[in-house]
This record gives C-alpha cells, structure tokens and sequence, in this order.
C-alpha cells in the first residue's frame, strides 16, 4: 500500500530516509510548517522538537513515528491514548532489533553462571551527542532483562550488580554495538556495524508501513514481534 509520508528533519537519519523514499509528500525543518496532510509523518529531527510534532500529529490525527534521540516524555503514553498510532525507536534496523532479542538470551545464559560477566561496548562517530546511544541502553535493557543479578548499568567501573556500557566517539562511525559475556575461559561477541544510515532510513519506513490504521503507543518491539518473533520456533515449538 502507498502511503504519502511527511518528513521531520534534514539532518543524517532524514537525508537517508528522503533518499529511500524518493517522493515525500513534504520534508521540513526547524522552524518549518508541514504543507498538507499525510498518513504517517516521521520525526527525525532534534529531541527539542519532538513535542510540537506530536501536538501537530495530534491536532491533524496523523500516525507518527519518532526516531528523534535524547528526548523524555514520560506522560507520552497517557497523551496518545488511542487517538493516533505512535512509534518511538532509538534505531530502525531490523538487524537491531533481531539483536535485541539475542541480548536478552544472552542475559540468560549469563544469569546461569555467576562467572558469565556480560558487557556492552559501542562506537559511533566523534559528533554524535548522546552517550551512550539509544540503541545501547534499548540493548542494555535486553540484557538486563534477561540476567535478574544485574539490576542497571553504568559508564563507570560496575558493581557486582552493574552492566557495564562501553562509549567511543571518534571518527565517522555510523553505529556499532557489541553485546559480549566475558568467562574465565571463553568469551561471546554478538557485534552489529552499520555500513550507512539505510537500514535506518528503511526500518523507518517499515515502521510507518506497520504503524498506519494502529492506534496506541508502540516501538520496534511491537514490529518485531510480528515480524521476528517467528523466528524463534524450533521443530513446531518455541
């Protein structure tokens, strides 16, 4: 199905979507004004703006998908309450998410011996902002989840009880993230690099595809679970 698509931003992660999409129905910036309706508007603008796009989502009854960074909003669930579809994501890449789902087995398999320390590493490029990244605190989460000894994580040296998180800025990185477990005498890598912001760029898009007719708050974790969760059947059971 075609959908007229609006873009927030004109920044790394928009320029890449606009080049996937090749026809949007509009791409603004700051200080910018959307120029006609669409089904799905994407956010990936400044963490500054992402409050008055889903005020204009919610005054047009536009479906929205953010892939903003570095923002908060922790009433954003009560504020969509079913009248438009919302997805947030720190990254669109559907590798991610499928990797997202292996940090959590691998939070498990950590949880069964107390010597399986599990770590997270990452490196993106000197400009980039935050640290450490959405995508590493969403992957940090996943292993938390999976792995009940470690209740947060940490940038600094961890406790017994603390995931620590790796953070390098330098270069021009697109994205990398490592989930590791370190043994006295093994160690597990679980390693994504970007090449180029398209996986981004079309996770996005995928994410406006799934999202357009639903209403609610939702994130990747919601695709995924259509789409990657099948996966994970073996010889007819999960």
């Amino acid at each position: 199905m075609s959908l007229r698509i609006g873009l927030f931003g004109r920044g790394r992660l928009g320029s890449a979507i606009a080049a996937e999409v090749g026809d949007l129905a509009w791409q603004v910036d700051q200080g910018e004004s959307p120029t006609g309706p669409v089904d799905v508007a994407i956010d990936a603008s400044v963490a500054e703006a992402v409050e008055a796009h889903l005020a204009w989502a919610q005054e047009t009854g536009t479906d929205l998908v953010i892939g903003a960074t570095g923002w908060t909003m922790p009433d954003l669930e009560a504020r969509v309450a079913g009248r438009i579809g919302v997805l947030t994501s720190s990254n669109f890449s559907l590798t991610v998410a499928l990797m997202t789902r292996l940090a959590t087995v691998m939070g498990r398999f950590a949880a069964l011996d107390a010597t399986r320390d599990p770590y997270l590493v990452e490196h993106h490029h000197r400009l980039k902002a935050d640290a450490p990244s959405g995508t590493a605190k969403t992957l940090a989460a996943a292993v938390l989840a999976g792995c009940p000894r470690k209740t947060e994580w940490t940038l600094g040296t961890p406790a017994a009880h603390q995931l620590n998180i790796g953070v390098v800025r330098a270069g021009a990185e697109f994205g990398t993230h490592t989930v590791g477990l370190d043994a006295p005498a093994e160690v597990l890598e679980l390693t994504h690099t970007a090449r180029s912001r398209a996986p981004f760029a079309q996770g996005a898009l995928a994410a406006a595809h799934w999202l357009h007719g639903r209403k609610g708050l939702f994130t990747m974790a919601d695709l995924a679970a259509d789409l990657l969760d099948p996966l994970f059947v073996f010889g007819g059971k999960p």
